[in-house]
């Protein structure tokens, strides 16, 4: 990946996910919208505008700012804006596949859901962070050091830097001389906090309590497995109402709403299974359970609920964005283990 043009960064895992999750919610939101309000018709006389314009737009928008602007902000905003043009323009994807533009041609939403499950495996392959070249950690040691020139800096946003160029080549003197940067930057002082600064010290505060409880364990343990409960039971709910059409899966014939339960108990399981390994992981290495549970959560962002969609329809709308929830919590925990980790590294 690292042939002298594309050079991988270690926050492309957290922007490429910002992106999928926010074209799932936008394409979700415009059929709920589009629902609501009978699919209006933008347009006078034989024109229609149709939305799809409106998500190229978007994915305009979002390119001219990645061109145009520096900085992890700005390639944050840009996700969210371009992730929101997607979902948009996807979501017609049924009028470019059918002869008569059949915008409710039915297996288009098991398409897009498909197309978001590759996108989804794709981008974890183009994020993975391990085995980076020694150029390539001086690189987004680089970047990282954007928070310096901005003058908001703080002393774990500098171990983490220095974690960076600890992995790249010690011998070259573009390492040295970022390292000599980075030992002559000021960092943030304890006494001129900004509100986003106290925000941050705030949750730090918050959340090292919470771990130094002796029930955190157990309440952590608790929640996702409660989690794990309640998904695996409504599936098993699901089973029990539709047993007829289950029971004729052995006679070989398979009704479309039977496929959608199995596939959503096959993608409960899987989601189970991670959540379960990650309360097991808990005890020994909390950032090892969070991965497993933010993997869970994945899983039934972009599998359990795309089969409860194409079952229920918008009556999976409050599970999708509880899972959003769940996922915007792990990844909130898991920046805070960073941030604590770092904080030690820096105090010792």
């Amino acid at each position: 990946m690292s042939s002298g043009i594309f050079y991988r960064n270690v926050r492309a895992r957290d922007q490429l996910e910002i992106f999928l999750l926010a074209a799932v919610s936008s394409l979700l939101l415009v059929r709920l919208y589009l629902h609501l309000t009978g699919y209006p018709q933008i347009g006078s006389g034989g024109l229609h505008i149709a939305h799809m314009l409106w998500g190229g737009a978007l994915m305009l928008v979002a390119l001219a700012i990645v061109l145009s602007f520096l900085g992890a902000r700005a390639l944050r905003v840009a996700a969210i804006i371009g992730g929101t043009g997607f979902g948009i323009f996807i979501d017609e994807i049924g009028k470019f596949i059918t002869r008569d533009n059949d915008y409710f041609y039915r297996p288009a939403v098991g398409i897009i859901y498909a197309i978001f499950i590759i996108m989804y495996l794709t981008f974890n392959f183009l994020s993975r962070s391990h085995r980076l070249t020694s150029r390539e950690y001086q690189l987004n040691a680089l970047a990282h050091l954007e928070e310096a020139i901005v003058q908001n800096m703080d002393p774990a946003e500098k171990v983490r830097v220095g974690q960076l160029l600890a992995h790249a080549n010690q011998n070259d003197p573009v390492t040295r001389r970022l390292q000599k940067f980075l030992d002559d930057v000021q960092t943030i002082k304890p006494h001129q906090p900004g509100r986003l600064r106290q925000f941050l010290d705030k949750a730090d505060r918050t959340y090292e309590k919470f771990w130094q409880r002796r029930t955190s364990h157990t309440l952590v343990k608790t929640f996702f497995l409660l989690e794990v409960f309640i998904f695996v039971g409504s599936v098993g709910t699901v089973i029990y109402r539709n047993v007829d059409g289950a029971l004729t899966m052995f006679n070989g014939t398979v009704p479309f709403s039977t496929e959608l339960v199995v596939g959503q108990v096959i993608s409960s399981v899987i989601a189970a299974s991670f959540a379960i390994y990650g309360a097991i992981l808990l005890r020994h290495s909390r950032m090892g359970a969070y991965e497993q549970f933010r993997r869970a959560t994945l899983v039934n962002i972009f599998l359990t609920q795309f089969f409860m969609f194409l079952r229920i329809d918008f009556g999976a709308l409050p599970g999708f964005f509880f899972n959003l929830f769940i996922l915007a919590l792990i990844g909130f925990a898991m920046n805070q283990e960073r941030r604590m980790q770092s904080r030690h590294r820096a105090a010792t």
